[in-house]
């Protein structure tokens, strides 16, 4: 498996794993693959702008997750993991590309939302040093 890190010139990559996503989890993110699928190039391309983007390759596209910039810290979102391939370590491998690159570049916090139901979400961000949060349903990691 391979962590990659999406340009905006491979806004197809980002877009075809987010729309599979959507279709897969829709309840999980905080938009709808009907919205979504109406983004032409532009907008793609303008969401792939700042921050990081990361699409794991087993050897297609198996999973993502973006950071961008949050008053609070780095704010980890859109994290999805192909439904064949939990258990496997690809979202353990994502979110630790995320906190490699914050620690890389300054950020001293990395927050997220996960839903108190999430149990699978949440054992794993715990295990990775994640906490809860004084905001309800929010969890962070301290970066070293």
């Amino acid at each position: 498996m391979q962590i990659h890190q999406v340009t905006s010139d491979e806004w197809r990559l980002w877009r075809d794993v987010r729309l599979e996503a959507l279709a897969a989890d829709p309840a999980e993110f905080g938009s709808t693959l009907a919205r979504e699928q109406e983004y032409g190039e532009d907008e793609w391309r303008e969401r792939l702008e700042g921050g990081l983007k990361l699409v794991a390759l087993d050897p297609g596209p198996v999973g993502l997750v973006g950071a961008m910039s949050h008053p609070a810290g780095l704010y980890l979102y859109s994290m999805w993991v192909r439904d064949s391939h939990r258990g496997r370590g690809v979202g353990e491998a994502l979110v630790k590309a995320v906190l490699e690159w914050a620690a890389e570049h300054g950020w001293k916090v990395v927050r997220l939302r996960v839903w108190e139901d999430n149990v699978p979400a949440r054992r794993l961000y715990k295990r990775l040093g994640f906490v809860d949060s004084a905001e309800p349903e929010h969890m962070e990691f301290v970066v070293s």
